[in-house]
């Protein structure tokens, strides 16, 4: 069974989103975006611990957008799928199937004025909730399905220490019951015995037995003998059945408490926990389907335990358990499958949600998408836009080219995808999926002879791709064929609005044909020692002769792209113009974040 569908309607800051979700969930966002607020809506569904007063929610609640005199309505939507296989999950499920789609159970909460308050509510006492399952409101959703499919939080200020320490609220807790349970009341008896033996030893001690003097009179002194405790300084309770209570757990082999962990160990351990007490009530056949949401669970953890804590939970393959985490962390979201991303961003008042659960993309260029992303940690998943380039040059240069032009890409979230080629398209989709504004820099690439050039295909296909997730107009037949027969002013210019943008030669060429670069360029080719040849040429280019592509590249091929643009960007000063096409690309982007 899995989570396969969230919707939310006039809920704080969601005035209406409706995303596809593939099992685990990483929401991803800047703070304020509604993280928080996504996990509640779920959690007015499925958490058997909220109780109806927190149900009841308030006026406030609605979306600032909304006009209270309309009766408007929240609703949170929840839909699971892939069930029938389970007996027992379709036996929960079946009576909330959807009439559109049998396949589908839908579990539904709604916040919504009294039929009986005349006009627009007042306050909260003038609406009601109801919680619902199958898309109809007369199938009321019982507690018991919520015990069943069940939904377990940790929040952002957690108190793992506390959790795990306190008998009430600790995972633990059930284990031990349930381990204790199995043991012979005549081995409990005996290590009870045992125990009292060696706490009477203790108390056999004069200054052990002064102080527990001491402080029974003190208590007695306060509260008077008919309120006496009868207090004792001892190991653990002397009832057998009450005895399992004082196991805790310990760390390096036994040495120290849980409260001498690290932040970070402690987590993990709570983590651990939580999801031992899945398995175990699955075993014991108290539940069904577990979700265990974790605010921030990089808090505290290395990065380094982060990958290796969460790719194990990503990828753990138990079909009735599923994660939902919010997060900062590149690292974590790096670890993350690329189809659990659901990405949250402040627009016009109100959040949108992106999700990539249903990314059209092949299983290689997933591959291809998922290894960029680990390599780079993710960054591409925090930023606001994104300008894709073909290799290191430009990746190196961009930044710096923005800061000759009064735009700082870092402050304006903006990030620079280097695709190590010229396959745009798995990474079009996914901006494109994230909702991010992004450009594509790229070559014109001509071929000798009558053959079209390569920029031409390759600017139809991220076109392609971009209509695949965008929902924009596909090309007609007619449009291809106008795109096919032009020349290279007339489609770079036509394809510039669509955030495309081509150089007619290659990127160092356009450099050297750039009048701000030209000279800087030049100092550095100076600087490189060459023969009498490439010295002449060289002045030759200063003087004024063209610059011949081919004995330059074959220069830079000497020093190296890389290090020649690393160069480039050392030497370059503010309000040195980049290529048109470069700076016509981040000024796209820019202009939209």
């Amino acid at each position: 069974m899995r989570l396969s569908r969230l919707s939310i309607l006039n809920f704080r800051n969601f005035e209406a989103i409706d995303i596809a979700l593939a099992n685990n969930v990483v929401l991803l966002g800047e703070n304020r975006v509604g993280k928080s607020n996504l996990l509640f809506a779920i959690r007015l569904v499925l958490d058997p611990t909220l109780p109806d007063a927190a149900r009841q929610l308030k006026l406030s609640d609605f979306w600032d957008g909304c006009d209270l005199a309309q009766c408007p309505q929240i609703e949170v939507h929840l839909d699971f799928a892939e069930f029938d296989a389970d007996a027992a999950q379709t036996a929960l499920l079946t009576d909330f199937r959807i009439a559109d789609d049998p396949t589908i159970a839908r579990l539904s909460y709604v916040f919504r004025k009294k039929p009986e308050v005349a006009g627009p509510p007042q306050s909260s006492e003038d609406c009601e909730f109801v919680v619902y399952g199958g898309g109809d409101e007369t199938r009321p959703i019982p507690s018991r399905l919520r015990r069943r499919i069940a939904l377990d939080m940790l929040d952002a200020l957690r108190d793992a220490e506390g959790q795990l320490g306190s008998w009430r609220n600790s995972p633990l807790r059930p284990l031990l019951e349930d381990a204790i349970a199995s043991v012979d009341r005549a081995a409990l008896d005996a290590v009870s015995a045992d125990l009292e033996r060696a706490t009477k030893a203790l108390e056999a001690f004069p200054t052990v037995k002064a102080l527990e003097d001491e402080l029974r009179s003190g208590i007695v002194n306060l509260a008077g003998k008919a309120h006496d405790i009868d207090a004792r300084l001892r190991f653990a309770p002397t009832d057998p059945l009450r005895l399992f209570r004082s196991i805790a757990m310990f760390i390096d082999n036994g040495k120290r408490g849980i409260a001498e962990a690290s932040l970070g160990s402690t987590n993990v351990a709570l983590i651990a926990l939580k999801l031992a007490e899945f398995a175990w009530r699955r075993a014991k056949n108290e539940r069904n389907y577990s979700l265990l949401c974790i605010e921030e669970p990089e808090a505290h953890l290395h990065p380094q335990l982060q990958r290796s804590v969460f790719s194990k939970l990503f990828n753990a393959g138990e079909p009735n358990q599923a994660l939902i985490v919010t997060s900062h962390s590149p690292t974590l979201a790096a670890a993350a499958p690329l189809r659990s991303i659901v990405h949250l961003k402040a627009q016009d008042e109100k959040a949108h949600a992106y999700s990539l659960a249903n990314l059209p993309v092949t299983p290689e260029e997933l591959d291809d998408i998922e290894n960029y992303l680990s390599a780079t940690r993710s960054e591409l998943l925090f930023s606001r836009g994104v300008i894709f380039v073909e290799g290191d040059a430009e990746q190196t240069l961009m930044p710096a080219f923005a800061d000759a032009l009064g735009l700082n890409l870092d402050g304006l979230g903006i990030t620079v995808c280097n695709v190590a080629g010229i396959n745009f398209t798995p990474y079009v989709k996914l901006a494109a999926s994230l909702g991010l504004p992004f450009s594509v820099v790229t070559d014109w690439d001509p071929l000798d002879g009558s053959k079209a050039p390569l920029g031409k295909a390759r600017t139809l296909d991220i076109w392609d791709a971009y209509v695949s997730v965008s929902g924009k107009e596909v090309l007609s037949a007619e449009q291809r064929t106008y795109w096919d027969s032009s020349d290279f002013a007339t489609f770079s210019k036509g394809w510039a609005p669509a955030g495309i943008f081509l150089n007619d030669q290659t990127f160092e060429v356009s450099v050297a044909n750039t009048p701000d670069l030209i000279n800087t360029l030049l100092d550095i080719l100076s600087e490189q020692g060459f023969g009498s040849v490439r010295s002449r040429r060289i002045a030759d280019w200063r003087s004024g002769t063209p610059v011949d592509p081919a004995q330059l590249l074959a220069m830079i091929a000497d020093i190296g792209k890389g290090r020649l643009s690393a160069k480039i960007a050392r030497k370059l000063s503010s309000g040195q113009q980049p290529p048109a096409y470069i700076a016509a690309a981040i000024k796209f982007v820019a202009d939209r974040v």
